[in-house]
């Protein structure tokens, strides 16, 4: 408790904290869904410790004094965040300058509140991935199973289990060359640290508000990390995904969806669905992609060319008739990585070392072949199937590497 404050008051010195830093504390407690009870009982701790504190001569006053929450614990409701205060945050100084602080877990910061936007999920349940649950569906894509399979994570309820496909943004942001950077067992944002109930979530909470009062300007108490669900949710309704679906996303329970499917998992089909369709109106941050945003390649778009070593080679077709360069999709156990074909080098994501060279020399052996075909997919809206001969030249190569 006394960490988070701390983290809270930005480790002021005892003598500088005032009355209005243990209010404002106790009002962050209560957004933050601590019931006025267990608030006042953390105010309470402060009292005494600044009692302590007097009496040791290490104060003069005591802030915490006669501070009280209200006895409703639901005064105020946490609200979506607008499409402007969005825009405010990513392009503040962790998004813009990529200025990591330790308080928020270092990149942890930066990603959280994207997966959090994109995804509708508790920070909870974020902050405790493991890499291991970004996962992928060799016909669908890839998404993250939110579980509490490992030993130090916890989920709200049964309906908390579930996959979440990762939209199309995320990826054009370069979370999947976040996760291969962390290709290793363990959790995927390492950085954070438990508080004292466990949480790996908890002290990244604090930090967040913190940063968005200070650093974004966003004053409103009622706007927190949860307010990305609420936002979410709202997105989700504003495109007509149906109420069904959207719960499943979230993980929210629905006796419907129960009664049909029992103790299995909602299908990820529809899931998928969804998310293609959801976007926020007014949100701009283009400026984060790491790839081409007009080559998103979506699941439809795909028509697979070759396949060898484990490795599916495609060539998407954007969704613009804009000109973009012609490029390969190449994907390997869950990693994909984007190839410019005429000058046969990476442009986005990372493949084993190994798994891009034989991509590489691919690439050049039928180089005039996939630029045909290439071109022939931006007239016509498809991508024509390589040539058999195409297709045995491939695998006579890899089996003579």
């Amino acid at each position: 408790m006394f960490d988070s404050f701390a983290v809270f008051v930005e480790h002021k010195p005892l003598a500088d904290i005032e009355r209005r830093d243990v209010l404002a504390f106790r009002d962050h407690l209560l957004v933050a869904g601590q019931s006025a009870v267990t608030a006042n009982h953390k105010v309470g701790i402060l009292k005494g410790f600044f009692r302590t504190a007097i009496d040791y001569q290490h104060a003069a006053h005591n802030p915490a004094a006669d501070v009280r929450a209200i006895a409703t614990p639901q005064q105020k409701a946490r609200v979506a965040f607008t499409a402007d205060e969005l825009n405010r945050l990513f392009q503040s100084e962790v998004y813009t300058q990529r200025k990591f602080p330790k308080g928020g877990g270092r990149e942890a910061a930066y990603w959280l509140p994207l997966l959090a936007l994109f995804t509708g999920a508790r920070v909870e349940e974020l902050a405790q991935l493991m890499v291991a649950d970004v996962r992928h569906d060799d016909t669908l894509g890839h998404y993250l199973g939110i579980t509490d399979d490992a030993a130090h994570a916890q989920l709200k309820n049964a309906a908390s289990r579930r996959r979440i496909p990762l939209h199309p943004q995320l990826l054009d942001c370069g979370f999947l060359d976040y996760v291969a950077r962390a290709r290793r067992p363990g959790l995927l944002f390492p950085e954070l640290r438990a508080n004292g109930r466990g949480k790996l979530g908890g002290y990244f909470s604090t930090w967040f508000s913190i940063y968005l009062r200070n650093k974004v300007g966003i004053t409103d108490s009622r706007k927190v990390f949860h307010s990305f669900r609420h936002t979410f949710k709202d997105a989700c309704r504003a495109v007509g995904i149906e109420e069904e679906v959207h719960d499943a996303l979230s993980g929210h329970t629905q006796q419907r969806a129960s009664r049909r499917y029992g103790n299995e998992q909602y299908p990820l089909e529809p899931l998928f669905e969804a998310v293609s369709r959801l976007e926020f109106s007014g949100l701009d941050i283009a400026h984060l992609y790491t790839r081409p945003p007009s080559q998103r390649p979506c699941v439809t778009d795909l028509r697979m060319i070759s396949a060898y070593h484990g490795i599916i080679v495609a060539l998407p077709m954007p969704k613009t008739k804009k000109p973009t360069a012609p490029f390969l999709l190449a994907m390997y156990e869950g990693l994909e990585a984007g190839f410019d074909i005429a000058a046969n080098k990476p442009i986005f994501g990372e493949l084993p070392r190994n798994k891009q060279m034989l991509v590489n020399a691919w690439i050049e052996l039928h180089k005039e072949e996939l630029m045909a075909n290439w071109h022939a997919g931006r007239l016509s809206g498809e991508c024509r199937r390589a040539s058999k001969t195409t297709q045995r030249c491939a695998l006579n190569f890899t089996q003579a590497l």
